[in-house]
């Protein structure tokens, strides 16, 4: 059952989860019959997923799932189109960097929570990899995962890890809530993912993600930032030493094309 047709922006999981399977057990019995028990949503940061799943054993288990987002999937995006015929090689760099990345942050994740919860251990993720999803760019969806064994006992609450849920706000560079983690800033970002043999490039000048290997802009550097694309930083910015007497455009109009770092 399919009852997530919708990504759930801004709804929290465990409110939409309970208003239809009061715990975990009873969502395994609707999986066990046949049933999709999914829910997929986002609240202030990239897509998350909570979905039961169930093993070729019987066990069953609720995996929390946080996928890549902001600056760092546009990294990403641009990278898997740099890699070229390499692409199939991509995936273990990709990979295994986001498991560099999650050692360096979960620590200042968890002393977030330790502050109200003193007790409190964050739990340690695991980089996963699925293929492109439809409507997508093409890319392969990457992110972090845990899965929470499911008992007769369990709640939902116990299938979400504050620390994991909170590692969505780290994709989100348009809040500025993890601006102070250096691991988390686009050129350290880079810098990991080339140690990895990942092909991360981004603008000498603007700083944004960039590839000239897009089909549409062969040999043209790129990014994906829909306000920028082939254009490096803003023309209506840079201001003209001299402005026309007659007409209203200048040559600054052309703006100048990205360059790699």
């Amino acid at each position: 059952m399919d009852w997530d047709d919708a990504p759930g922006e801004g709804i929290d999981v465990i409110d939409a989860l309970v208003e239809r399977f009061p715990a975990p057990a009873d969502a395994v019995k609707a999986v066990q019959a046949g049933e999709r028990v999914e829910w997929t949503g986002e609240i202030d940061g990239s897509t998350m997923r909570h979905r039961v799943l169930l093993a070729d054993d019987g066990t069953a288990a609720v995996e929390q799932a946080v996928f890549v987002g902001g600056v760092l999937e546009e990294i990403l995006l641009c990278a898997w189109h740099q890699a070229g015929e390499q692409r199939d090689l991509l995936g273990a760099g990709v990979l295994a960097a986001l498991d560099d990345l999650h050692t360096a942050v979960r620590p200042v994740l968890e002393a977030e929570v330790r502050k109200v919860r003193p007790d409190y251990t964050a739990a340690v993720l695991h980089s996963f990899r699925e293929e492109p999803e439809p409507n997508g760019p093409g890319m392969p969806m990457f992110g972090w995962r845990l899965l929470h064994p499911v008992g007769p006992d369990t709640s939902w609450e116990d299938t979400r890890d504050t620390a994991a849920w909170n590692t969505s706000q780290t994709m989100s560079d348009w809040l500025g809530y993890y601006d102070h983690v250096p691991e988390l800033q686009p050129t350290a970002l880079v810098r990991l993912l080339r140690q990895h043999d990942v092909p991360a490039v981004l603008c000498a000048d603007c700083g944004k993600p960039i590839t000239d290997r897009h089909p549409r802009w062969a040999s043209s550097w790129v990014t994906p930032d829909s306000e920028r694309g082939p254009m490096c930083g803003d023309p209506e910015a840079r201001p003209a030493s001299a402005k026309p007497l007659l007409g209203t455009l200048t040559d600054l109009e052309f703006g100048a094309p990205h360059r790699p770092a």
